[in-house]
């Protein structure tokens, strides 16, 4: 497998953190979001890594680097408008020629992708969505399967109350890299909206991976401090990387003033976007 991180999305949710730093870099304890992603690849095996960019995407490039250093292939597909969730990716499909790990850049997890490959390569699936129950699933996109697991729909933050399960799409996909030049998807496309359905109305074979692995959206304020706040209580399977330092040694952290020493960063970046946001630690609330 190789993995592709979405990180192109401008997080408007997230305001007025990301006024100041593109979403994949918000921290989470001292640590920009990125990297707990970027390791849900590396403890799966997944070294060869494409990552979207277009918001603030100097900043993510000289954070990250090559990924050398972390023992990593960091590769961009840089996107010059938002191109959606696939659109960049249908744009670039030379690039890919094995099963593709599809991890959306906006969610604390511990999925475990190597059993989902297995499950992927059983069912001989064109593509496979991971989902995840969900307290309120109509904030989602709701996957609904078969006994055998085979999608039958999936609907994008539905208006009915009276869903027939609570099990949403988490962002995470395993697709055949040859979808990508069979479908002539073009400009600004969604997994979701446009693909899915189009798969579904061809008759491929789509599966859903129902996992209780964590997963935690933080694509708001709310969803972020309760990610932090069960991070720093611990979740299984999820490593604290305590220690900050960027993935490249070219990055100046720019977000900082400049007079702060490194051995300073560590205690200086989450509070610094905090207090910038308006968070503190004690109105975390559950």
């Amino acid at each position: 497998m190789i993995g592709v991180l979405l990180a192109g999305g401008r997080g408007k949710r997230l305001r007025p953190m990301t006024d100041h730093i593109p979403k994949p870099l918000v921290p989470l304890l001292n640590r920009p979001l990125l990297d707990y992603n970027l390791n849900v690849f590396k403890v799966n095996g997944i070294r060869r890594i494409f990552m979207t960019v277009c918001y603030k995407k100097e900043i993510i490039k000289q954070y990250a680097g090559t990924g050398k250093e972390a023992g990593m292939d960091i590769q961009y597909i840089e996107e010059i408008t938002p191109l959606g969730t696939a659109g960049s990716l249908f744009a670039s499909n030379e690039l890919f020629e094995e099963t593709i790990a599809v991890l959306s850049g906006d969610a604390l997890t511990n999925v475990p992708l190597r059993d989902v490959y297995a499950f992927h390569q059983a069912k001989k699936a064109r593509v496979t969505i991971v989902t995840a129950p969900s307290e309120s699933p109509e904030q989602f996109g709701v996957c609904l399967a078969d006994r055998e697991s085979r999608l039958l729909s999936i609907l994008e933050k539905p208006d009915e109350p009276r869903l027939l399960t609570n099990q949403v799409s988490t962002g995470i996909y395993l697709i055949e890299s040859s979808l990508f030049s069979d479908y002539a998807f073009r400009g600004e496309v969604d997994f979701a909206k446009d693909v899915f359905p189009a798969l579904l109305a061809n008759g491929e074979p789509v599966f859903v991976y129902e996992t209780n692995a964590y997963w935690q959206d933080i694509g708001t304020i709310r969803q972020y401090t309760l990610a932090e706040k069960r991070l720093k209580r611990g979740i299984p399977g999820i490593s604290l990387l305590k220690q900050f330092y960027p993935l490249s040694k070219t990055f100046s952290a720019p977000l900082l003033h400049e007079k702060i020493l490194p051995a300073a960063l560590a205690d200086s970046y989450s509070s610094i976007l905090k207090k910038q946001t308006g968070i503190l630690d004690e109105k975390v609330l559950l």
